[in-house]
């Protein structure tokens, strides 16, 4: 072929309006996917990437899979869609199509690209087709962003089908034809069915994001129930046949290829138009009411979610749909016998239902030892609820204490001011004297093994002392691996940083042998964790990059062996607040709750190994939950074991980053319902790890109060952040005179002040610290008085029922139920004891 027969091919090919429309479409969704990764310094709202990332590197799949495998997908999802319909359709339909393509196209990329980024990680902790459904399910969150980046690719499409050389007409005439929606719909009515018992089982409930539905969804899946089921089918399949009827009429001849396309398109429509129907619904004041809670814009929460995931089911299923009208294009007009098997398989798919993860087995009561005894988790009642946590003679126990971070290995910004000073017995005494019983003691990975594959055992006698510290009040310790932003190596003060970001400045956590970030940079937007840095370390942790993953995990076996005899310790918090990484939710939900399955999997080998007793294990979802109130968390039935504590961090209408933009996404009320859905799901106690205000005690002391009748509302604990913080802590200002938070230490003397009233109070508000079978209500006045109600087994292993109530005054008890009520004086309140059965009421009036 010589240079001018291929000009005038190229013009020629060119003339046609579906190449260039398809070509226009490639080409500016580049641009923007381009321009997004190099502004966006959060990586979180570009679709691919984000400023300081690199597109592309070889430190894993997840690195490369992005550009190799979601953007060739991406791009073939929407060149085709547009070069067909381009051929055919008017410009507004080039841009409507092509908009709904990028839409989906996103979806199916995403899903693509999460599951090869965890396809290296499958094994005994994770399972293909566990990985396989989380990347499917969550894969509607990038199309939320591309319903915004696809009008800038739609309309180049739909200028270049409009303008430009004609080529020479007459090819393709004949009548247009409609596209059969009856056959069209009687398809999907069998891939909808089919899925809402296969992959869409748990797309709304009980999934990854399944805390954020309440009351009456409109979803088509088998957990759903009956009339939910069919009401989701009802609005997907009206959606989509609705789609197929205004799509504009198939050249004559048309293949199974543009059949396809137009059930994969109508599917997307369908799936989002299921999305704006739930989130209406969960918008609703009968749907979004919350009895008591604060003021909230907890619907900008629901409609987020509930669109992305229509989209992504939309999507996801259009796929599907398109797959099966490709494969069986000679038998379409043969519809009603495809008809009757989709009937049939919609009348049983929510007959099948759905498995959920099993509880904690019953475990038979011991009696008790006559000192601090070993937790475990009491599953939920039979009707519903939440399962508790409890000791092994059979009692509920609620763990209310502080967080203690006095052995955190901070990153110090001026080497002569300490970031922390070592707990000591007036610690734990002044603790005690609050009523407290637990601590949340945080340790950190780079002290515990500070050179690869050596643990140190000094540090670890410091957890010991502190422990046994602890102990010696009455007080439970949960063993927190705490992190912050995943460490100290990350400091880079002097990184040059500039588009509303800045350096990074350092934190806590991992050892800096174990600190991967391969050049990305070392700025952060917003907040700590929002650095490619700090996504990059986690990246290479949550894909166990030279089994750096590995090494947690045998640290955690390391202390597991150390304390698989203490019952004074409560259990292991596996990783605090832990990072998005590079690409989530695929990183922070389904990689996260791997690592959660080896941890505990290595904890209990461990604990066997050394003659010891099961501990509780604490697990978090990331920390996007610690600043929305909400995340895609890891999917229920990330492990077998069933020792499981939700334990979230409910910092609304505190440090979360709504408050920053003037908006309460969630009430403090609000989250701990969410999180008490969430830990229904897991079949998994809830316990608050960590939660605080940090402003004036006298103002912020009626958040406090309010958090603290919540959790009562729930029968559950939790750990208030943070006990003494020494002013070298990177939580403290460099020209900060106080360092806080409940004790406050005076940066020039070193003086400690004691815990300020507007805290103090409601956090030493009465509480039954441990009591016989199952709490029923509680209510902890202001005015330092309680009123239980219980009910405990007739002939219980241990009948003892133990309450706090602070204060000077010896309470007048009133109870049904228990016998010898006795209140005994000790620092700061009083220890009211007697033995229960049966149903029992205590009440303790100042």
């Amino acid at each position: 072929m010589t240079r001018t027969d291929l000009a005038g091919y190229l013009r020629a090919r060119w003339a046609a309006p579906r190449v260039r429309a398809a070509a226009a479409a490639v080409v500016i969704l580049v641009a923007v996917l381009a321009a997004a990764a190099a502004t966006d310094p959060s990586g979180l709202l570009a679709p691919v990437g984000g400023r300081g990332l690199p597109l592309l590197g070889t430190g894993g799949v997840y690195r490369w899979a992005p550009l190799v495998v979601g953007l060739p997908v991406l791009l073939a999802g929407v060149a085709v869609p547009a070069f067909l319909i381009a051929g055919y359709a008017r410009a507004r339909w080039v841009f409507a199509g092509t908009w709904i393509a990028v839409i989906g196209a996103g979806a199916c990329a995403t899903a693509a690209t999460g599951l090869a980024s965890a396809l290296p990680m499958l094994g005994p902790h994770l399972s293909a087709g566990a990985a396989l459904t989380y990347a499917l399910s969550t894969c509607g969150f990038a199309a939320v962003k591309f319903i915004l980046v696809g009008p800038l690719a739609a309309a180049g499409a739909a200028l270049a089908a409009r303008f430009g050389p004609r080529p020479v007409p007459g090819a393709g005439s004949g009548a247009a034809e409609s596209y059969p929606v009856a056959s069209a719909a009687a398809v999907m009515a069998v891939v909808t069915g089919l899925a809402a018992i296969g992959p869409a089982a748990h797309w709304w409930l009980g999934g990854p994001v399944g805390y954020s539905f309440a009351g009456f969804v409109v979803a088509p899946t088998a957990a759903n129930g009956v009339f939910g089921f069919l009401a989701g089918v009802a609005v997907f399949l009206a959606v989509f046949a609705a789609a197929v009827r205004l799509a504009p009429p198939r050249p004559p001849r048309a293949g199974p290829l543009t059949a396809s396309v137009t059930v994969g398109l109508a599917s997307v429509v369908a799936g989002l138009g299921l999305g704006v129907v739930g989130a209406v619904v969960a918008a609703m004041p009968w749907s979004n009411r919350l009895d008591g809670a604060g003021a909230d814009q907890w619907w900008l929460a629901t409609s987020l979610i509930s669109v992305a995931t229509g989209a992504g089911y939309g999507a996801v299923v259009g796929l599907i749909g398109a797959v099966v009208v490709a494969a069986g294009w000679r038998l379409r007009s043969r519809f009603v016998p495809v008809a009757a098997i989709g009937v049939l398989v919609l009348a049983l798919a929510p007959v099948i239902g759905a498995s959920a993860p099993a509880g904690p087995p019953a475990v038979e009561a011991v009696p008790a030892s006559g000192g601090m005894e070993y937790l475990r988790v009491h599953p939920a009642p039979a009707g519903g609820g939440l399962a508790t946590i409890g000791d092994v003679t059979g009692r509920q126990v609620i763990l209310r204490g502080v967080n203690v971070n006095q052995l955190v290995d901070y990153h110090l910004r001026d080497p002569a001011v300490p970031a922390t000073r070592p707990p000591a017995d007036g610690d734990f005494a002044q603790m005690a004297a609050m009523g407290f019983n637990v601590i949340r003691l945080g340790m950190s990975w780079s002290r515990l093994e500070p050179r690869r594959g050596t643990f140190d055992e000094s540090y670890l006698g410091q957890i010991r002392a502190a422990v046994a510290g602890a102990k010696a009040h009455g007080i439970y310790t949960v063993l927190d691996m705490h992190e912050d932003a995943w460490g100290n190596a990350l400091a880079r003060p002097s990184e040059e940083c500039g588009g509303g970001t800045t350096p990074t400045t350092g934190w806590d956590g991992a050892p800096a042998w174990a600190t991967i970030t391969d050049g990305t940079a070392h700025c952060q937007f917003m907040a700590r964790d929002l650095a490619p840095a700090v996504a990059t370390a986690f990246g290479n942790f949550y894909t166990d990059r030279d089994g750096i993953q590995g090494e947690l995990v045998r640290t955690w076996a390391f202390v597991a062996r150390a304390f698989a005899g203490e019952p004074a310790v409560a259990g292991y918090d596996l990783l605090n607040e832990p990072g998005i990484g590079a690409n989530p939710p695929i990183s922070s939900g389904l990689l996260l709750g791997r690592y959660y399955d080896a941890a505990i999997t290595a904890i209990r080998e461990a604990e066997r190994a050394a003659g010891g007793h099961t501990h509780l294990v604490f697990f978090e979802p990331s920390v996007l939950w610690s600043g929305l109130g909400f995340d895609a968390a890891p999917a229920p039935g990330f492990t077998d074991d069933r020792q499981l504590v939700f334990a979230p961090h409910p910092y609304s209408e505190s440090i979360s980053m709504d408050q920053g933009l003037g908006l309460t996404i969630a009430s403090i009320e609000r989250n701990l319902a969410t999180s008490a859905r969430a830990a229904r799901a897991y079949r998994a106690a809830l316990w608050f790890g960590e939660w605080g205000w940090f402003g004036d005690p006298a103002v912020d002391g009626a958040k406090v109060w309010r958090l603290g009748a919540a959790q009562d509302r729930l029968g559950a604990g939790g750990a208030f952040w943070v006990w003494r913080q020494g002013c070298g802590s990177p939580e403290t200002g460099a020209d900060a005179t106080t360092s806080g938070n409940l004790v406050a230490v005076d940066c020039r003397t070193g003086a400690s002040t004691p815990p300020p009233a507007g805290f103090a109070r409601p956090l030493s508000r009465a509480f039954p610290r441990a009591l016989p079978g199952r709490l029923e209500s509680l209510i902890s006045g202001q005015d330092g008085g309680l009123r239980i109600a219980a009910a405990a087994p007739d002939d219980p292993a241990n009948c003892l029922v133990d309450i706090w109530v602070p204060g000077d005054t010896m309470p007048r008890l009133t109870t049904t139920g228990v016998t010898g009520p006795s209140p005994e004086r000790v620092a700061g309140g009083w220890r009211v004891t007697g033995c229960a059965r049966g149903a029992y009421t205590v009440t303790a009036a100042p």
